[in-house]
């Protein structure tokens, strides 16, 4: 394909390997430093004494090589094409491949389960990776990040299918209701994305995709970066605290991504993350 850049099939497969180790193994700078900025303003001494555990495990993951949490999660893979890029044919076993050698490796629990009705025989490898396609990498290059999310955590997702007419308001008291009921089993400090407009399966892409956003990064519009930081504030008036022991902080970061939806609706997606938000990126 003249004047195209089609992504080798060994450097999309190493790429992976290298960043589902990277993701299990060291915790993102930006998460580590908010975890530490949350226990220097955390009033209560049972969740100072959590964080303080949460720090050293996760500097302890890092000196040693070993995995931040036993569950290794569900590993979704965010794609982003620059113009005149592609990738290789069968580009989705390429990427179960570079799992699978990760899993082995590491080595990594498996925790991806066959006939989940059924049986729910484990297939061993982590695989199938939860591919998302996207453009806005610069031309030419491609733009690889590795999200590895948590049973307990994935388990705390909820949608809400709102009115159009209770507005900010209403996304609001959704949302800390989302957190009220299950942040305490999602292992909190947690970091909550929500996902407003598109559609139902949209709206919750968009809050996962939020979840890639630097803790501390706002929206870069004014009014939803104020809308970010007052669910921030309400989410941490509920007094969780970290390890669901009672504090000040529950929630290190909101992040809110938007998108144009249909006239009679609002949906709204909440993502939440437990304190072990694991991602790592890099540009092909």
């Amino acid at each position: 394909m003249p004047g195209w850049r089609i992504l080798e099939a060994a450097e999309l497969s190493a790429a992976v390997e290298e960043l589902v180790i990277r993701a299990s193994l060291d915790l993102p700078v930006d998460v580590e430093r908010a975890l530490e900025e949350a226990r220097g303003r955390e009033g209560s001494p049972l969740s100072r004494y959590a964080l303080d555990i949460i720090l050293e495990n996760a500097r302890l993951a890092r000196r040693e090589g070993l995995p931040i949490c036993q569950d290794t999660g569900i590993f979704h893979l965010f794609i982003d094409l620059g113009e005149g890029t592609a990738l290789p044919d069968g580009y989705r076993e390429i990427v179960d491949e570079g799992l699978r050698r990760a899993t082995r490796k590491v080595p990594l629990r498996s925790s991806v389960v066959d006939d989940p009705l059924g049986k729910r025989v484990d297939r061993g490898d982590n695989t199938p990776a939860r591919i998302h396609l996207h453009y806005g990498a610069p031309p030419g290059r491609v733009r690889l990040t590795v999200l590895a999310k948590g049973g307990g955590s994935e388990n705390a997702t909820r949608l809400f299918m709102l009115l159009p007419g209770v507005g900010k308001e209403g996304l609001r008291d959704v949302v800390v209701r989302a957190v009220r009921e299950k942040a305490a089993q999602a292992c909190p400090p947690v970091v909550v994305g929500v996902g407003v407009g598109a559609e139902a399966e949209g709206a919750l892409g968009l809050a996962l995709r939020s979840l890639l956003r630097p803790l501390g990064e706002r929206h870069p519009r004014a009014e939803l970066a104020s809308l970010e930081m007052s669910m921030l504030e309400d989410i941490n008036s509920t007094g969780i605290g970290a390890a669901g022991l009672g504090g000040d902080v529950t929630a290190l970061d909101v992040h809110l991504e938007e998108a144009p939806t249909h006239i009679a609706c609002l949906p709204v997606g909440v993502v939440i993350s437990c304190h072990a938000l694991r991602r790592s990126g890099l540009l092909l």
